[in-house]
């Protein structure tokens, strides 16, 4: 495309320059004067073409105004201010901004000295990722269009594009839930609450229910006007743990998956109150501790192609289907198809995608493959 844009602009050239030689070579032979002008007129015209747009683009800097966040695939929304730090007036400005992966831009018509011209305008399609600015293309090819000058720049804005997310229909049970006894006991973890087994006895504060003081414990302190409250244990489910394999020999758009269906699954098991942990490899940023939501779409929007996680008994795996991939030791296995995103390549075919899931399941793990197609509510339980 650029070859061909350059071509047709060469071709435009080579016209007026054979045509205004041509008319100079008849004026020269026949001697018409009005034949010497109309070639001067279009030489002139020829350089002017070519100077004025390289002139055009000189002294002209961007500032753009992007938000603090976005969302991968999804428009984001931002400002550009043109300045000239010229004399004279710029025209017909051909504004291009490739930030965040995506491209947009705008044009301008006229910017005069000490007189900022702005417009607002879309980036389309950017990608996941944390940005701290991006490359501006500046270009004119007034007066004539015949010639284009371009001048490029590195314009600073800070941004985070979170990955997409989608709708989770609920978190897969852990194999332990269907036990009974001992062996379900083990699946659970306690802690101090407010409904369960006797845990202690700790001396009252402010907010305590009145239906927990220990009275006995606390006719004993009365006199020195303390009152003791009982504290009690309360069962809950076991943290949700997610690796994430971000293999780089897999597709990127298969990256992108994992880390969607990651991201997905960890927000709705914090709206259940459930604990969050995720791997994604020792190349990758350290998972924050206690994340909300916005911790966790930070992280994910940082994690770059790595090396395998080692994270051990993850409740979810997610991973490329990849020729060499191992079974991991997780509960519940997401495996994202290479060939369903990129076709055929060094990557599993569809029949040993196939032979992988029912391998799993003869292990007695719950498997689900994932393509580019996603039905919301997304369930693998």
């Amino acid at each position: 495309m650029r070859a061909l844009k350059y071509i047709r602009k060469t071709a435009k050239f080579a016209f007026l320059a054979c045509l205004a030689l041509i008319l100079y070579a008849i004026a020269s032979s026949s001697g018409a004067g009005w034949l010497y002008v109309i070639s001067a007129v279009m030489g002139g015209g020829v350089v002017v073409s070519a100077l004025a747009p390289l002139y055009n683009t000189r002294g002209i800097e961007a500032h753009r105004k992007a938000p603090p966040v976005g969302t991968a695939g999804e428009p984001l929304q931002c400002e550009m201010e043109v300045c000239n730090k010229g004399r004279l007036a710029r025209y017909m400005l051909e504004i291009r901004d490739g930030f965040a992966g995506g491209t947009g831009g705008g044009v301008v018509v006229r910017v005069r000295r000490a007189a900022p011209e702005g417009f607002e305008y879309e980036i389309e399609a950017p990608r996941r990722g944390v940005y701290s600015g991006g490359e501006v293309t500046v270009e004119s090819g007034a007066p004539f269009g015949i010639f284009h000058g371009q001048h490029r720049t590195r314009v600073a804005s800070h941004t985070t594009i979170y990955p997409r997310t989608f709708e989770v229909a609920g978190l897969p049970r852990p194999a332990s839930s269907n036990a009974t006894g001992a062996e379900r006991e083990e699946s659970y973890q306690m802690h101090r609450g407010l409904g369960g087994e006797f845990w202690g006895v700790r001396e009252y504060r402010p907010g305590d229910p009145s239906r927990l003081i220990a009275w006995r414990q606390s006719a004993r302190s009365l006199a020195a006007g303390r009152l003791s409250v009982v504290e009690l244990a309360q069962e809950t489910s076991p943290p949700l743990g997610i690796s994430l394999d971000l293999d780089p020999r897999a597709p990127s758009e298969v990256r992108e998956m994992i880390v969607s269906a990651a991201a997905s699954l960890m927000l709705y098991a914090l709206k259940e109150g459930r604990e969050v942990l995720a791997d994604a490899g020792q190349q990758q940023p350290d998972f924050p501790e206690a994340p909300d939501a916005d911790d966790i779409l930070s992280w994910c929007a940082r994690l770059v192609p790595s090396r395998p996680p080692t994270m051990e008994r993850a409740g979810v795996a997610i991973l490329s289907s990849l020729k060499d991939i191992q079974l991991p030791d997780a509960e519940t296995v997401v495996l994202v198809s290479c060939y369903e995103f990129a076709g055929s390549g060094a990557w599993m075919t569809p029949d040993e995608e196939r032979a992988f899931v029912n391998r799993a399941e003869a292990e007695g793990r719950r498997v689900v493959r994932l393509g580019p197609d996603v039905r919301e509510p997304w369930r693998i339980s």
